[in-house]
């Protein structure tokens, strides 16, 4: 297949991992109530794990995994730990501090760390475009903070911590990505990528829930919600781990990252709708601030 045509199947499957991204931080934000966030990125690696290697066999099986590279498979494991374990669980916490709305855009910026690292390991060149999208990002997770008297009197703390937990798992995530790309030129189909990653991500998951909570973290499993659970985590990570890996193995671990910036776009308006949070004027303007200046940027 042409490399042209790789990019434009990586930039539609990278549309759709946004829109999967998205909804998936929705459920999960509406579930936070009755599961513990932390328990629940353990649980979506797990059933995730068993519908990927459920697949394997149709791709090569044990013996794929094993032909692998050593450095490749370290590679995509720690950035499964790094993007996942602690991304991922940083950002579901963040969402039940901070709330969705504002959680999902500032995550968007993530593209930010994945440029910065890109320059020295994937060549990527700097750009005067670049640096004016730097300082739209920036203007935009200006007005997307929390600045008003009332939050400050009344939760600067949580306001703090919830920020400091959404812009740490954007870090994550670019370091991940870049790792993943990485690991991806090795590998030799995706199913096989994922066959390492997801046992890794549902060890490293279950630990920090275990080390947060112990066996708390999952008394909100009942025979009642766990089917609907299961098949959030086969939609949430079993498909879209798969589609955000051929997003990047497609369109590149840069152009991945940006396409993904239309989560927030897809994520606000649904979550004014759909869990009444407050979207204000700010947070509608920094959220189209940090998209366009992520555009510019990649």
């Amino acid at each position: 297949m042409a490399n042209g045509s790789q990019v434009i199947i990586g930039i539609i499957l990278g549309f759709a991992s946004a829109f999967i991204w998205a909804t998936t931080s929705l459920a999960i934000q509406a579930q936070s109530d009755r599961i513990d966030t932390s328990a629940f990125n353990a649980f979506r690696m797990f059933v995730a794990m068993l519908f990927v290697l459920a697949l394997l066999p149709f791709f090569g099986g044990v013996q794929a995994i094993a032909q692998m590279p050593l450095n490749a498979t370290l590679m995509l494991a720690i950035s499964s730990v790094i993007g996942i374990a602690i991304g991922d669980t940083l950002y579901f916490w963040s969402m039940t501090q901070i709330g969705t709305a504002r959680a999902l855009p500032i995550s968007g910026t993530y593209p930010l760390f994945t440029w910065a690292l890109a320059v020295p390991l994937l060549n990527e060149p700097i750009t005067l475009e670049a640096i004016l999208g730097t300082f739209l990002v920036i203007g935009g997770v200006y007005l997307l903070a929390p600045q008003t008297e009332k939050t400050i009197r009344t939760d600067a703390r949580t306001e703090r911590w919830g920020m400091f937990a959404v812009v740490a798992a954007a870090l994550s995530w670019a370091i991940a990505t870049t790792m993943l790309k990485i690991g991806l030129n090795e590998s030799p189909h995706v199913i096989v990528v994922n066959a390492i990653r997801l046992p890794v991500a549902a060890a490293a998951s279950a630990l920090i829930a275990y080390r947060q909570k112990g066996w708390a973290a999952w008394h909100g499993y009942n025979r009642k919600n766990v089917p609907a659970l299961v098949g959030l985590a086969i939609y949430s990570t079993g498909i879209g781990m798969i589609v955000w890996t051929l997003t990047v193995d497609f369109a590149g671990a840069a152009r991945a990252s940006l396409i993904n910036t239309a989560a927030p776009i897809i994520g606000v308006p649904l979550a004014a709708i759909f869990l009444k949070e407050n979207v204000t004027p700010k947070i509608v303007v920094g959220t189209l601030l940090s998209v366009v200046g992520i555009w510019f940027i990649l």
